[in-house]
């Protein structure tokens, strides 16, 4: 297979353009979601890469000085903007002069080596690996980022960047410099397949890995959105419910307590103070509740006034105590709302489900309703746990 070295240009020259312009395309389509996400600044290092290798290719049509600087400082640019799209998809900022020196040093670097290729080849090579490493860090130091699996097709384009830079450097050690121009008018040879292959794989491996990183995060967003209630900001039932299913799954043995809380007269503080004040009360019982339960307890809202808690490793003594620390709490605070401070109280039913025992959730929400209505029915902003004395 004969494979002509401006053949190979046009080639990268097309995928970068083409994956420059989807993801405009993908950006324009997102446009209002109020998210930088860095998908633009990715378009941006595409699109100096692909002036890049247009420069390159219009060697001889200029003056060196002007193609050799220019395509070098493009270059390092590009490997800029790489770094800035990651920063900006983690929400983080980078000292600027991870950007700015190492384009500053290209320039300056190509300028005064523009005559001597084989020097050129090997200074250039060491300040792109040290972006690619910059990107390389930015990445692995940034756990969120790494929640998924795509930031390994973007670690894989980066790390064989490095080799093919180290690669040409090498080459150009040897004093075969030539080998590993992108056009030299010989015939292509392997270091030159290598490196056109090599970074057109970079290129594809690094661009879909970042987009499929944004829509990871995306999809994380969205699931999260699904299982969170919007006013409490806590797990609503359909995530409380699948987490005390796993909870019930994994206790090996131990017992478990399910505890459903609701809010005392909850009608009448809408009806007198208004629907907001309300919203504002269930907020403030959330956030207190969330405060007092322990680190592993789940809690979650099951449904307008109510909320459900399950204590993993707890009997019904455990269960008693930590109930009635909740209720103690909630009501010795008075709840300030913008219709003034409002006493609050609830009223909580327990259900256990004892050491080495099989039970179904279903059979602790029932049990925990019934106690929870045992409650209400005498006299409310008390606890009653099912099958004791008093549920």
């Amino acid at each position: 297979m004969n494979l002509d070295p401006h053949t190979l240009l046009f080639s990268l020259i097309l995928t970068d353009a083409l994956m420059m312009l989807g993801l405009l395309v993908a950006v324009h389509g997102q446009a209002g979601n109020g998210r930088r996400d860095g998908m633009e600044k990715w378009a941006a290092a595409l699109f100096l890469e692909t002036l890049v290798w247009i420069v390159g290719d219009s060697r001889g049509t200029f003056s060196d000085v002007i193609t050799i600087v220019l395509a070098n400082g493009l270059k390092a640019a590009s490997h800029a903007m790489v770094l800035a799209a990651l920063y900006e998809f983690q929400q983080r900022r980078a000292s600027n002069w991870q950007y700015f020196a190492p384009v500053a040093a290209t320039l300056v670097m190509a300028f005064i080596l523009v005559d001597d290729i084989r020097a050129r080849f090997i200074w250039g090579s060491l300040i792109f690996i040290f972006q690619l490493l910059l990107i390389a860090r930015a990445l692995l130091s940034d756990q969120a980022a790494r929640t998924g699996r795509a930031w390994r097709l973007l670690l894989v384009g980066v790390v064989m960047l490095m080799l093919v830079m180290g690669l040409r450097a090498l080459v150009a050690l040897t004093g075969h410099s030539e080998f590993a121009q992108a056009t030299n008018g010989l015939a292509p040879q392997p270091v030159q397949i290598i490196t056109f292959i090599a970074i057109m794989a970079a290129s594809l491996l690094g661009s879909i890995g970042f987009v499929l990183m944004v829509k990871e995060r995306s999809d994380r967003d969205i699931m999260q959105l699904a299982m969170t209630d919007c006013l409490t900001q806590i797990p609503n039932r359909r995530a409380l419910m699948e987490r005390a299913e796993q909870a019930l799954a994994r206790r090996s043995g131990a017992p478990l307590a399910l505890m459903m809380i609701d809010v005392d007269h909850f009608k009448l503080i809408n009806d007198i103070h208004g629907h907001p004040t309300g919203d504002e009360v269930l907020s403030k019982v959330a956030d207190l509740l969330s405060e007092r339960l322990r680190g592993y307890d789940l809690l979650g809202r099951y449904g307008g006034e109510e909320f459900c808690a399950v204590a993993p490793d707890t009997d019904m003594a455990g269960a008693l105590k930590l109930a009635e620390s909740l209720r103690e709490s909630i009501a010795s605070t008075s709840f300030d709302t913008k219709k003034g401070k409002l006493p609050v109280t609830v009223s909580i039913g327990i259900s256990i489900c004892p050491v080495n025992a099989a039970r179904e959730l279903k059979e602790l929400l029932a049990e925990a309703d019934v106690a929870l209505y045992t409650a209400k029915q005498t006299g409310r902003n008390k606890v009653v746990c099912f099958g004791s004395d008093n549920g």
